[in-house]
């Protein structure tokens, strides 16, 4: 079995679309309390993601690293539109993390992964966000009382966004394969996963 199709293993099984929170958010289910502190738990993990970009940047080659700060630059910019949600939605300041959003953060903007392994990372967080994205946009609209463009933009730009950055990404990894530990790739891509769906969890917990 193939990288990818490993990579596509670990993305079926810690799919947080079956997660109970999010399926509570299609099925229209979420107190408002519950969407806003959700807004204030992610936005560590929206963070996280913005210093795994940058780090990915900072450890790539030179030929590699501006291209890589592109999208750091990106998704750093994708912080505000965050926040735009996570004030619609009601949350109010910065949250406090809970411990498992904590342990995502801790998973996501690892300093200490190589080029490689942080790529896989990103892959896979990104590679989930466009049907992710997806899905909490129309909930939103659906349910919660948002308009599509107003205070939903956040979604509306991953939807597309991540399709592009996963391929980018893609590529990046297939043209350093050769000799890499494609076992402890699969690993990071659980871990990074994993992180999420506890985050999640800890949300789930923590309900009304």
């Amino acid at each position: 079995m193939d990288l990818w199709q490993r990579l596509d293993d670990v993305a079926d099984r810690w799919n947080v679309l079956s997660h109970p929170f999010y399926q509570r958010w299609s099925e229209g289910e979420l107190s408002s309390s519950e969407l806003a502190f959700y807004a204030g738990q992610y936005a560590h993990a929206v963070d996280a993601l913005a210093a795994a970009s940058r780090h990915a940047a900072d450890v790539a080659p030179a030929g590699l690293a501006d291209e890589l700060r592109e999208h750091a630059a990106e998704e750093d910019a994708h912080r505000a539109l965050w926040r735009g949600f996570a004030e619609a939605a009601g949350a109010s300041g910065d949250a406090a993390p809970l411990p498992e959003t904590s342990d995502c953060v801790d998973a996501w903007s690892d300093e200490d992964r190589d080029l490689l392994p942080t790529l896989v990372a990103l892959y896979a967080i990104e590679s989930a966000q466009p049907a992710i994205s997806d899905t909490k946009r129309t909930g939103l609209i659906e349910h919660y009382g948002f308009s599509a463009g107003d205070g939903t933009e956040y979604f509306d730009v991953h939807v597309v966004r991540d399709v592009e950055h996963a391929q980018s990404g893609r590529e990046l990894i297939e043209s350093r394969l050769d000799g890499a530990d494609v076992n402890g790739l699969v690993a990071e891509a659980e871990r990074v996963l994993a992180a999420n769906w506890k985050l999640l969890d800890g949300v789930e917990q923590s309900r009304d």
